[in-house]
């Protein structure tokens, strides 16, 4: 791995245990209590700043100096006042920005166009709720520094041929595609991650992360040879986020709360993913 990308990550193994709801990195989780707070390079405030955070960002601190405190940003050490923080006690925090810089992610919403996937309660259409899902991702992703790649930005049809081409021509870091599930009786629910050869320490990062973030059953990690993942290349995963067709659940997929702990867990399984392999 080249080494702007190792300088970048440094910091990443740190996030990721609170990210995972641990305290074993021992740092601290602070919130600040002004409109705004500059970051600075050094622990003074005639250094540099480097980045702005608002009222109300959660920060972890990994140690004090003199009415500072040291956190990262951009993969960077950075000082910030401490009398303009309270300690915090909720579990999220902050996510630093650029953790996903250097890395290209192609983005795969399934369906679309002429195929519109499994058809839901009321008639809601798989491939519908997929793109909306996909650009939340996207953004999510592309806010964390990554290069996105979308197989499909609107409601057009890809051949899975073309799916598959466009992953294997971009020198992709990881592929994935996403879909969401049904089945003949509603009370069936939950999410999985499928993955064929190269995808599976991918796909356990992605399902552990999301198990921790959305409130639907953990269906686990499952092997199969779609063909998206079978003609990969590169480390591909399919995820199946939830029943379309289980009323109380459709209910929650179909809400921005939902898409946006979807995006947050994928964010969070890449920098653990990437990370874990330098």
């Amino acid at each position: 791995m080249k080494y702007s990308k190792c300088l970048i990550l440094f910091s990443t193994f740190l996030f990721l245990f609170f990210f995972s709801f641990s305290l074993q990195a021992h740092a601290e989780i602070y919130e600040v209590e002004v409109d705004w707070l500059n970051m600075r390079s050094e622990p003074t405030t005639t250094a540099s700043i480097v980045g702005r955070l608002s009222h109300g960002n959660k920060v972890s601190i990994f140690q004090k100096r003199n009415g500072w405190v040291q956190t990262y940003y951009n993969g960077e050490k950075v000082w910030v006042a401490a009398r303009h923080l309270a300690p915090a006690h909720e579990e999220k925090v902050f996510l630093a920005e650029g953790l996903l810089s250097g890395y290209t992610i192609v983005i795969d919403p399934g369906h679309g166009g002429k195929d519109p996937g499994a058809i839901g309660h009321n008639g809601v259409l798989e491939k519908n709720l997929i793109l909306e899902t996909s650009l939340k991702i996207a953004k999510a992703l592309e806010d964390n520094g990554a290069k996105v790649i979308l197989t499909r930005a609107d409601d057009s049809f890809v051949t899975l041929s073309d799916r598959v081409f466009i992953s294997n021509q971009n020198s992709t870091d990881a592929f994935i595609s996403i879909h969401f599930n049904a089945f003949d009786a509603d009370y069936v629910g939950g999410i999985n991650t499928y993955y064929h050869m190269n995808g599976k320490r991918l796909a356990n990062e992605i399902q552990m992360a999301l198990s921790k973030e959305v409130p639907l059953k953990n269906r686990g990690v499952i092997q199969h040879d779609y063909r998206v993942l079978r003609d990969n290349k590169y480390p591909a995963v399919l995820l199946e986020l939830g029943f379309i067709t289980n009323t109380a659940e459709l209910a929650t997929l179909q809400t921005d709360d939902y898409k946006d702990k979807v995006a947050r867990a994928i964010s969070i399984a890449l920098i653990s993913y990437f990370w874990n392999q330098r």
